[in-house]
């Protein structure tokens, strides 16, 4: 994977027409649905569904090749030393549009956990936080580690072993954010959010994975 600069090198540009694209449609589709017009203010829902056709419209085949880059990256990052992970923290972050899909990436990753065997989905979305280094608001990346903790424990997987692995590859430093994100992964599970908002739906999710009849487990 040591090409992984060129092939996002190589994408970008394509993204940029992509995005280029998008919203050239996401305009024809509001004038289709007449969600635009004076003192009219489109629901958050319509605007919602008119950027999925949008992006629908504009093609995404070049979506589904940059999530593979995006997949054998996250598989990559663990392995290297620490000065190339943080040459792959200051890529991903530097490129406008690549980091805008990077976390869409991210974001949509706990929705593709169902099952034990999707361990290495959770890696991948783990190490995606790592990767991100706090760019994100901190109240987004909370919220993501907290699906992703929910969607893993349904799924029957053990996801401690799995946050104490990626936390390890952590920037040590202040991250793109301003914070410093390996601490914050390693006291996620002891951090107010986690035990008013994450906490109090685990029991429901161990249930749900008892109910597909899963044994929680590592894959």
């Amino acid at each position: 994977m040591e090409d992984w600069e060129k092939r996002l090198l190589s994408i970008e540009p394509r993204l940029v027409n992509w995005k280029r694209n998008v919203e050239r449609e996401f305009a024809l589709v509001c004038k289709e649905r007449r969600l635009r017009g004076f003192l009219k203010k489109p629901r958050a829902e319509d605007l919602a569904a008119a950027w999925t056709e949008a992006r629908q419209r504009a093609g995404v085949d070049v979506l589904t090749e940059l999530a593979a880059l995006f997949d054998a990256i996250c598989d990559y990052y663990p392995t290297v030393l620490p000065q190339e992970r943080a040459k792959i923290r200051a890529r991903i972050g530097s490129g406008d549009v690549a980091f805008e899909l990077f976390w869409d990436y991210l974001q949509s990753s706990p929705d593709s956990i169902r099952t034990p065997q999707d361990g290495v989905r959770v890696d991948r979305a783990l190490t995606a936080v790592v990767i991100d280094d706090l760019r994100a608001d901190l109240g987004q990346v909370n919220e993501v580690l907290g699906r992703l903790v929910l969607a893993a424990t349904a799924a029957g997987i053990e996801w401690r072993p799995r946050l104490a692995a990626a936390a390890k590859v952590a920037n040590r430093g202040t991250g793109g954010g301003g914070a410093h994100l390996r601490e914050h992964m390693e006291e996620f599970e002891r951090s107010v959010y986690f035990k008013k908002v994450v906490a109090p739906n685990v029991p429901a999710a161990a249930r749900e994975a008892m109910m597909r009849g899963v044994e929680s487990r590592a894959s």
